[in-house]
């Protein structure tokens, strides 16, 4: 239930298999939308900046960036 004139950024910070799902869910937004992640490789995720969180957690590494970036220890830029 976004509004699609939005001048909110979207952060995303979770697992490879919820991304199509967001990516679609917020593909008619305009406002800046990133993603974090935590493979080697970056996820396709059209109209998103990518940021990857680097982190030896294999498992629910997730947590441990969103407290990072809640803590101000991760920025957005």
């Amino acid at each position: 239930m976004l509004p699609e004139q939005t001048g909110e950024q979207i952060v995303f910070v979770g697992g490879k298999d919820y991304l199509p799902l967001v990516v679609s869910l917020t593909s008619a937004v305009a406002g800046k939308k990133t993603i974090f992640y935590n493979s080697a490789y970056p996820p396709l995720a059209v109209g998103c900046v990518l940021k990857r969180y680097e982190t030896s957690m294999r498992t629910n590494w997730h947590y441990q960036c969103a407290n990072a970036f809640l803590d101000g220890a991760i920025k957005l830029t």
